[in-house]
């Protein structure tokens, strides 16, 4: 799956800052629905995907933070022989999750 071009190339400050316009934006959505003030439904769902899309990129970022982390590491310790699973299998084990996830 690709990532949202627009999205990439901005840093996680303005990610966040993005977040909270468009959780804010989905609040007075919502609240304009109740009230029966929201001619256009496609404005609600739009706010929630957006929202949606920057967590996304927010969480592929963390993620490949964790795994640049373990392939650091994977290089600097050995294989552990006491039962322990070494870090590349625990990168492993992540990676079907978050498949099997979706």
């Amino acid at each position: 799956m690709t990532r949202s071009k627009s999205l990439t190339g901005l840093s996680d400050v303005e990610l966040l800052g993005m977040l909270d316009e468009a959780k804010d934006e989905t609040t007075n959505l919502r609240f304009q629905h109740v009230t029966g003030q929201l001619d256009n439904m496609n404005l609600l769902s739009h706010s929630r995907r957006q929202v949606a899309r920057i967590l996304t990129e927010l969480r592929a970022r963390e993620i490949d933070a964790a795994e640049a982390v373990i392939a650091r590491h994977s290089g600097e310790v050995e294989e552990s022989t006491d039962g322990e699973a070494s870090p590349e299998e625990r990168a492993r084990v992540f990676k079907r999750r978050r498949r099997r996830d979706g």
